[in-house]
């Protein structure tokens, strides 16, 4: 009996195929407004997909060293953290809220500027961003006391955080999806290289020039590269739609002030609704964001290993930072180059099927990412404490964790973006809301931790929960077609691969089954045919 392709229905296909992220959610947003009667096709020049690869390039450098002088100041205070006790008269830990209320900003400000960068486009939440993060990064280097220090230290976390969480999703705007894994790790590398470079540069800036100083670098920093992105052109498809409407003054009908509104408060509660309502969201949120409080509560045991136990002065400590920023260049060679490869790989094969690329083909290193973490974190912490153990094993296990750091977040980001596309702003301000709220919170702990549970004790702590972690990579690739299910909203690229391969897996199941039967039936056929002729 000849087996027959079992197919998922047509109207599940179109529905995938033709799920608009701007139209048909069930959050209301943009289907209240009026629909523009023109697209950009892929050869328009105003396309930002149709963009020279140099062009595209020097847009991402642009973002991405706006988002390290951001990332740098996060972590650019902590060597100032004694010279601001001093000043002010405060206590230690009220110094360190500096770092503690910076991270709390990054955890706010996504919130607002991911989804205003959805309605208003790219450019304007850039340049309004920019202008307070500077004003506020100046006031910062200019406060006469405590407590306005740390409103700065606030306020230029809120309106900086525009950078890291709206720069991923304009890489998505104009980049294709064997483009977006390369700028995607540029990207990752200013992230997580600020704040290596941070305590490595400012050990220099706050010995020889002091507290202020090393205040207005990080104030002169934003100020500079605020101008610079200021300039960047727009890359958000349906904002470049609205201007081309304007500009060829075609007649479409105006929304009332009331629709407008609920379209904007929508906008705003969606990160929080991706977060609680969507699995895929949920469940990255939360990797990444117990990864990045054990990165903040990494960053805290230098102090205690390399100033207290081994007594290293505040230059030669700040070098051991350059460990770290090692491990970050390494990572990025290695998806640059391994990373690459293995995507490509993974998007031939898909073309092979005739199916879109699944995103969780981002996925290739992190794989690998998930398993040195922890090791990394047992050899640090069975090492650091040690004066009898040299400086250079607890440096390569740093060197371990950077590196292990940057492949799974590099693996996840376009992973989400890939996920969601012309939502991935919110997306991604959910996760990195959630990620800043738990990175806020552990330096506010980790320094009595490591002094008083010990540094060995303390980080192998970090290093158990870490390998408890581990697996949720391995999760996503294996049960994918299972987490899709459950998404909702994810874009209509994901839902029609998994469609086409759910459909895939079950005929290649049927026709096993339908090629045994056969076979039996033939082999009994033939039994009986013997056992006639006898």
């Amino acid at each position: 009996m000849a087996a027959q392709e079992p197919k998922v229905s047509r109207e599940t296909l179109d529905l995938a195929m033709d799920l608009d992220l701007e139209g048909q959610l069930s959050l209301k947003r943009t289907e209240s407004l009026p629909q523009p009667p023109v697209t950009l096709s892929d050869d328009d020049p105003e396309n930002p997909k149709s963009w020279s690869t140099a062009r595209k390039f020097t847009v991402t450098i642009v973002l991405c060293i706006w988002v390290l002088s951001l990332t740098y100041s996060s972590t650019a205070y902590v060597t100032s953290v004694p010279a601001v006790m001093q000043r002010f008269n405060i206590s230690q830990e009220v110094a360190i809220l500096g770092v503690t209320f910076t991270v709390l900003g990054f955890a706010a400000g996504p919130l607002v500027f991911g989804p205003a960068s959805e309605i208003y486009g790219r450019q304007a939440v850039y340049r309004i961003s920019g202008l307070f993060y500077s004003a506020f990064s100046l006031g910062m280097a200019f406060a006469p006391n405590a407590p306005s220090l740390l409103i700065f230290r606030f306020l230029l976390g809120f309106f900086g955080a525009s950078s890291i969480n709206s720069v991923p999703a304009s890489i998505g705007d104009y980049t294709t999806l064997v483009q977006r894994g390369q700028h995607s790790i540029l990207y990752a590398l200013m992230a997580f290289g600020g704040p290596s470079l941070g305590p490595l540069i400012s050990a220099f800036v706050q010995y020889d020039a002091g507290l202020r100083w090393n205040l207005r670098v990080m104030a002169i920093l934003s100020t500079v590269f605020s101008i610079m992105v200021a300039f960047i052109p727009e890359t958000h498809g349906p904002t470049l739609l609205k201007w081309r409407i304007a500009k060829e003054k075609m007649v479409v009908p105006s929304a009332d002030f009331a629709t407008v509104m609920a379209v904007f408060k929508d906008a705003l509660a969606r990160p929080i609704v991706y977060l609680f309502t969507e699995p895929v969201v949920a469940l990255v949120s939360v990797y990444l964001s117990i990864l990045y409080g054990i990165l903040y509560g990494f960053f805290e045991a230098f102090t205690v290993v390399y100033l207290d136990i081994r007594g290293f002065d505040p230059i030669s400590y700040g070098l051991t930072y350059i460990s770290l920023g090692l491990g970050f260049v390494v990572a990025s060679i290695l998806l640059a180059t391994v990373g690459q490869t293995l995507y490509v790989n993974s998007a031939s094969r898909a073309a092979a099927q005739s199916i879109p690329t699944p995103p969780e083909a981002r996925l290739g290193l992190a794989y690998y990412g998930a398993i040195i973490s922890p090791i990394s974190l047992f050899i640090f912490a069975w090492t650091a404490p040690f004066t009898s153990v040299h400086w250079i094993a607890p440096c390569i296990a740093e060197f371990l964790f950077a590196c292990s750091m940057l492949l799974i977040f590099t693996g996840f980001i376009p992973y989400l973006i890939d996920t969601y596309q012309m939502t991935a702003a919110s997306a991604l301000a959910a996760g990195l809301a959630s990620r800043a709220l738990v990175g806020s919170v552990f330096p506010l702990f980790s320094l009595q931790m490591y002094r008083g549970i010990t540094v060995q004790g303390a980080t192998s702590l970090l290093a158990g929960i870490s390998c408890l972690l581990a697996p949720i990579p391995f999760i996503f690739n294996r049960l994918s077609y299972l987490v899709y299910h459950s998404a909702t909203l994810a874009s209509s690229l994901w839902l029609s691969s998994h469609l086409t391969q759910d459909s895939a897996r079950c005929y290649k199941k049927t026709t096993t089954s339908a090629a045994a039967e056969t076979k039996a039936t033939a082999a009994a056929s033939e039994s009986a045919t013997v056992g006639g002729e006898l």
